[in-house]
């Protein structure tokens, strides 16, 4: 890619989403699949004009989620992975959810000059939070899916059975992936109150919920009573340490360690800030959606870890843009 070609991707970003989000709201994605549509049809679907939309159906085949064959258009390769009727990993959720970040994003010009979270979400009652907190959940498990199975073919026990322990935990996704490969191992999860309602609701008829125990905890308490998740041979905090800044992370990293078993591994699975574009952005994502969060440098993290009295293992970096620091209690 040719220095302007990159730069002029950057700047025209924003057309590739407004045209998914708006293909996605009229319901195209619904409405086409394996089979051809004509245009005219699928436009008489969604209620687009003919002309306009033909070519709105196009572009989208340009950006590779439609391809457009003889007889009409249908979900290509990807689309059928990410926005089919039954997409293996359908991304809906996380399409719906990234409108609602747009406001904090148009204030960070004045961010950046006062040197302070400017954008304040409105005050929620307990059933609008409720149903927040749930939509959430919901779209960064479909990420969390796509992901899990990439951890888990790069990070492996060194062990045929154990505890598995996983803290700040959300839609459970990794855990799950976990314990459903490894039939042998048992799992504890920690998280608050209503996230592990959440998961009882959703997934008590999955396999491996039947091995799994569940406990309630803020993990920004400088304390935890938690001696079901001691022992823990392998514990996972993914995508946790940059909801805040270094002082409680490295209290939640210290207290972490302290649940290892002798032998035990800690993941610490997140973007980093050095690791390309996503952990580059992803920081200043916190920077405006959260009180004090950010993304940490793999150095920063090694840091971490060690000052907790753990032995720094390594990192890995997945396929789909995050990172894990894998650190062991010796």
């Amino acid at each position: 890619m040719t220095p302007y070609l990159k730069f002029h991707t950057m700047l025209t970003g924003y057309r590739r989403y407004r045209l998914l989000e708006a293909a996605f709201d009229a319901g195209v994605f619904e409405c086409v699949g394996a089979a051809p549509v004509t245009a005219e049809a699928l436009c008489g679907q969604v209620g687009w004009d003919v002309a306009f939309g033909g070519r709105a159906l196009e572009a989208l085949c340009v950006l590779g989620v439609l391809d457009e064959a003889p007889d009409g258009f249908c979900l290509s390769e990807m689309g059928t992975i990410f926005l089919g009727e039954s997409a293996p990993h359908p991304m809906g959720g996380t399409l719906a959810f990234e409108k609602r970040l747009f406001d904090a994003w148009d204030l960070l010009g004045e961010t950046l000059k006062r040197g302070e979270r400017v954008y304040a979400a409105s005050e929620k009652s307990d059933a609008e939070y409720k149903k927040d907190l749930a939509q959430y959940i919901d779209a960064m498990d479909e990420a969390a899916r796509v992901r899990a199975a990439e951890l888990w073919d790069m990070v492996t026990p060194d062990v045929g059975q154990g505890c598995f322990v996983e803290l700040g935990f959300g839609s459970g996704a990794y855990s799950l992936a976990f314990l459903e490969t490894h039939p042998e191992w048992r799992g504890q999860l920690a998280d608050l109150n209503d996230v592990v309602g959440l998961f009882g609701e959703k997934q008590k008829a999955h396999p491996a919920f039947g091995r799994i125990g569940l406990s309630c905890v803020n993990l920004l308490d400088e304390t935890w009573d938690l001696p079901e998740c001691r022992g823990a041979d392998l514990l996972l905090l993914s995508n946790l340490v940059h909801c805040q800044g270094d002082e409680e992370t490295r209290g939640i990293v210290q207290r972490a360690a302290g649940l290892l078993a002798e032998g035990g591994t800690l993941v610490v699975h997140d973007f980093y800030r050095e690791r390309g574009e996503i952990g580059g952005l992803y920081d200043l994502h916190m920077m405006l959606n959260t009180y004090n969060g950010k993304t940490y440098t793999i150095a920063e993290m090694r840091g971490m870890v060690e000052k907790a009295g753990l032995v720094f293992v390594g990192d890995i970096s997945l396929p789909s843009g995050s990172c894990a620091v894998m650190a062991r209690k010796e």
